[in-house]
C-alpha cells in the first residue's frame, strides 16, 4: 500500500496574492496603524512615522534569521530579557585548621607545590595517566603528533600532512 508523503511542509500557503496570512497580517497591520496615524498627527510627522512602521511591518513579515522569522527571534529576545535570570551563589569554601606539621614535612610540601604551580609535576602526572607510560615531553609531543596527524603522499608525489579522522 502507498501512502502520499507530504512535501513543502516548511513552506506557508499563499492565501493573499503571493502572501502568506502571516504576512498579509504584518503588512495590514503596518498599514492601518499609518492610516490611523494620518488623522491623528500632521502630515510631515506622519510621513517620518508611516516610513518607519510599514518597514518594520515588511521586515517583521519577510526577513529571516537563520531560517527564523523576524517575528520569532525578536519574541525569543523579548522573552529572554525580560523573564528573570537564575544566578546561583555558592558561599565560600570554610577552610579547616590541621594540626602542626614537622618543618622538614613543610618544606617538601612548600617545594611540591612549587612544582605543581610551575606545571611541571601535573604535566608529567597527566601524561602519565593519559599513556600509561613515564617518556619525556618531546617523546609525548610526537607520540600524540603521530595519533592525531597522518603523514601521505598526494598525486604529484609530494609528502603532505592531514589530520586523521576517527568515525566511529
Amino acid at each position: 500500500m502507498q501512502f502520499q508523503v507530504p512535501q513543502f511542509i516548511e513552506t506557508e500557503d499563499k492565501v493573499v496574492g503571493p502572501l502568506s496570512l502571516r504576512q498579509f497580517v504584518y503588512v495590514g497591520i503596518g498599514a492601518l496603524l499609518s492610516a490611523l496615524l494620518y488623522f491623528v498627527v500632521q502630515t510631515w510627522l506622519w510621513a517620518i512615522i508611516s516610513v518607519f512602521l510599514v518597514g518594520g511591518a515588511i521586515a517583521i513579515a519577510f526577513v529571516k534569521v537563520e531560517g527564523r522569522p523576524l517575528a520569532n527571534v525578536i519574541m525569543a529576545a523579548a522573552s529572554f530579557y525580560w523573564s528573570p535570570q537564575i544566578y546561583i551563589w555558592q558561599p565560600p569554601q570554610q577552610h579547616f585548621k590541621t594540626a602542626a606539621r614537622p618543618k622538614e614535612e613543610e618544606a617538601g610540601l612548600m617545594a611540591s607545590l612549587q612544582k605543581i604551580a610551575e606545571g611541571q609535576a601535573l604535566h608529567k602526572h597527566w601524561e602519565s595517566l593519559q599513556t600509561g607510560e613515564k617518556m619525556s615531553g618531546t617523546q609525548f609531543a610526537q607520540k600524540k603528533m603521530n595519533e592525531r596527524y597522518g603523514i601521505f603522499r598526494n598525486n604529484a608525489g609530494d609528502k603532505a600532512a592531514a589530520r586523521r579522522v576517527d568515525y566511529r
